[in-house]
């Protein structure tokens, strides 16, 4: 985000509908929590409208299934999530008539697509891809860069679709995901073409980041800008201090781990530019918070499995 964003007027819209048909709510209180990662897993939202009116809510349940969000300041404002309707509750909580959405990106196409086809000799992954990708009702091609290949046999290929993009993604050392409705590949050692996002106090850094074995963690003011398999740039010299600190011999210290393999923190990239493998948007446009969490790591390091990436 731009230190010239001034960052203390919240928008955020929701849009609800299919096929560029639906209600949009700006002026109600709506809250949401957006999370992302690299993984082939759907990224999900949780969603809060208050006080709609009935007729949105009855046209939630009879008409529509998919749902934007689009949130941050004014004149800076950008999607932060697309994706399909899962299930909605409607309920009261004091005085607050609530309609909460549960949606995921691409989960339909995610759960239900399947392929069948015949490839024949010479045949290329790209064309196998395109293949995939018509098999999907609403996600499309988005940012891919795959290990080009042509096969010297033909092969039939029957499996999910979400079954043959691991195969496709583990030729090119990459991993596949679906964000805001487009299909993404990229490379275990490469980024999205874009810029990276500077992260400091005058562009809504909040507090110190945090570093770990897993990698590093930090929280600014809701930024949009941020997208998982982007760059964010942080200042080397605060992680050092923190670290420095850490280390610190005094009663209350946090203990460092220095077991072999075990333990050790994430290395420092020399520029200070990491690569976002999960990020989670969190806000409420009447109240706190409105934040976005951002977890990264070095280009040259392993991305976290198991629990830590999803």
């Amino acid at each position: 985000m731009s230190a010239s964003v001034l960052q203390w007027k919240r928008e955020c819209q929701l849009v609800i509908g299919a096929a560029g048909r639906g209600i949009s709510i700006k002026d109600l209180r709506i809250s949401f929590e957006v999370t992302k990662t690299i993984g082939r897993t759907p990224n999900t939202a949780l969603i809060k409208v208050y006080n709609m009116n009935q007729d949105g809510f009855g046209r939630i349940k009879g008409e529509f299934d998919e749902v934007l969000v689009n949130a941050g300041y004014p004149g800076a404002s950008e999607l932060i999530f697309r994706g399909n309707i899962r299930h909605f509750f409607d309920y009261r909580d004091g005085n607050d008539h609530i309609t909460e959405i549960d949606a995921a990106d691409g989960d339909k196409d995610i759960r239900s697509a399947v392929v069948n086809v015949t490839l024949a000799a010479g045949s290329s992954t790209t064309q196998l891809l395109e293949h995939v990708v018509s098999k999907f009702g609403t996600t499309t091609k988005g940012h891919v860069v795959l290990t080009e290949r042509r096969r010297i046999r033909g092969k039939v290929v029957s499996a999910m679709a979400r079954d043959v993009l691991d195969d496709i993604a583990a030729e090119s050392d990459a991993h596949w995901s679906v964000q805001d409705g487009l299909l993404q590949i990229v490379p275990v050692q490469s980024t999205l073409p874009t810029e990276a996002i500077v992260l400091r106090s005058d562009t809504g850094l909040l507090g110190a980041p945090e570093i770990d074995d897993k990698g590093i963690k930090a929280t600014c003011l809701l930024n949009p800008r941020i997208h998982v398999n982007g760059k964010v740039w942080l200042n080397n010299n605060d992680l050092k201090a923190k670290i420095a600190k850490e280390l610190e011999t005094k009663p209350g210290a946090k203990k460092v781990k220095t077991k072999k393999h075990r333990g050790e923190l994430a290395r420092l990239d020399p520029d200070g530019v990491y690569k976002v493998y999960k990020l989670v948007h969190e806000g409420d446009n009447r109240d706190t918070p409105w934040t976005t969490q951002v977890f990264c790591v070095g280009l040259d390091r392993p991305i976290p499995s198991g629990k830590a990436a999803a």
